[in-house]
């Protein structure tokens, strides 16, 4: 099989390395490195999960209870708060200034659920039954959160429902940033307006928080009274318990604050038989409370709003890039070995023309010198011959003497290129002359009798 300079040439022109979507990251020194090496968007090693992206939420995590005080804008306690609406219905006030509160944080991998029970208790300072004491008042919420496709730690708002009664809507727009592994800064937006709150972990392992929160409620929300101020802020403090402690926390404060259970509402004025005024469950009887008691759960096309696992990072590492000293290795070392083929093609052409070349002369000189057909030239015969054809007795032939030798023996259609061939192969010190070795060396390889090395078949 023959190959032409183009065939191989272009052959290792196709091994040059090119751009392909196999091609991987950070393969060393082949490719440049991943950028999810130093950018964990990119690194799909990198979990969703919350906890292992930053350990407040491993901390966090966990059942609360405590206070809650709330304050007016002035600053002032709101001891005595009047519903909405209820400031001429002579049933009295209640305290904000010393809310109990209930709290669970659950992270489930890449979700988290903030459930938040606060309960008011009554002043039993209404002028129409003086003394009369009304159940307490039970105030839930309960967000909605996940981790983001940044990986970052930080937890988008799915949604939040505040009150009993409401239909989930996600609504977004809300985050929960970790700060330090110790607080957390929250923003969250709600139907009635937006709530801002930091959480402070005061030991390492956030077994007490301490926390302010600003609320910025809508004139038309309908949830505080005219007269009363939009915007108020409050302080909490809680500890985190175990289950039963936090069970039978809030079956104290459910009966300290006269609170019933649904089969006992409050009938004596009309109002009073509500979800506001009623036990959320009974915490002698449940054995935790239920994820989404009496509130609206997210659906899974909700979550699929804001959830990382169940949507496309718009983070994908891209396609590997090979690097430049890696094309340059592989171009130079394809061009060596291009190079090689080529010079071993042409050494090879070189060394079949010189044999051609050198098989006529031998074998033209052969017949036209009798004494080579019966037996190999004795080295006197040698010298004698070779003084014979150094015309110029310089000891060495030159290019033209041995010229007229090979003509004299007849070899027909000899060009100049074969005869150029011819005296480089017999040149062997490439000195551009003969001198008696190499002569000699010449016709050592010249037949003697019997020799078919040159019989043409």
């Amino acid at each position: 099989m023959k190959f032409s300079q183009l065939s191989v040439l272009g052959a290792f022109l196709s091994l040059l390395p090119t751009q392909s979507s196999a091609l991987k990251c950070g393969i060393k020194g082949v490719t440049e490195p991943c950028i999810g090496e130093t950018d964990d968007r990119y690194n799909p090693d990198v979990s969703y999960n919350l906890k292992d992206q930053n350990d407040l939420w491993k901390n966090v995590e966990g059942l609360y209870v405590g206070t809650q005080t709330d304050f007016s804008k002035d600053g002032e306690k709101l001891t005595k708060r009047y519903l909405a609406g209820t400031e001429d219905a002579g049933i009295g006030t209640y305290d904000f200034s010393n809310l109990k509160l209930f709290l669970n944080y659950t992270i489930d991998g890449s979700r988290g659920y903030f459930q938040r029970y606060l309960l008011a208790k009554h002043n039993a300072d209404g002028p129409v039954i003086p003394g009369l004491q009304l159940p307490g008042l039970v105030l839930p919420a309960l967000s909605f959160f996940t981790s983001t496709y940044e990986k970052d730690g930080v937890a988008n708002g799915l949604g939040i429902i505040i009150g009993f009664g409401q239909n989930f809507t996600a609504s977004g727009g809300s985050s929960l940033s970790p700060v330090a592994g110790k607080a957390m800064l929250g923003l969250e937006n709600q139907y009635v307006g937006d709530i801002y709150e930091s959480t402070y972990c005061v030991d390492s392992e956030c077994n007490t928080i301490n926390g302010y929160v600003e609320n910025y409620i809508k004139n038309d929300a309908g949830l505080v009274s005219a007269s009363e101020e939009v915007i108020n802020f409050a302080r909490i403090a809680v500890k985190k318990v175990d289950k039963a402690t936090w069970m039978s926390a809030m079956g104290e404060a459910l009966t300290d604050f006269s609170i019933p259970p649904p089969e006992e509402k409050f009938t004596v004025i009309p109002g009073f038989d509500t979800d506001e005024f009623v036990r959320p469950f009974d915490p002698s009887t449940s054995e935790m409370t239920p994820e989404c008691v009496t509130l609206s759960c997210p659906s899974d096309e909700d979550w699929k709003l804001s959830d990382p696992v169940l949507g496309t990072s718009p983070y994908v590492e891209p396609d590997g890039v090979l690097t430049g000293g890696f094309i340059a290795g592989v171009t130079i070392a394809s061009i060596v070995v291009a190079v090689a083929i080529f010079s071993f093609i042409y050494k090879r052409g070189v060394e079949a023309r010189e044999k051609r070349v050198k098989e006529a002369v031998l074998k033209s000189i052969a017949k036209s010198m009798t004494i080579t057909t019966s037996k190999a030239l004795t080295p006197a015969e040698l010298e004698k011959m070779f003084k014979k054809i150094d015309a110029d007795g310089n000891g060495n032939l030159s290019k033209d003497e041995v010229k007229e030798l090979v003509e004299e023996a007849g070899v027909a259609n000899m060009s100049d290129r074969d005869y150029d061939v011819l005296f480089g192969s017999i040149d062997l010190d490439g000195n551009g002359t003969l001198d008696f070795t190499e002569f000699c060396a010449f016709f050592a390889s010249m037949p003697v009798a019997g020799d078919d090395s040159f019989n043409e078949a």
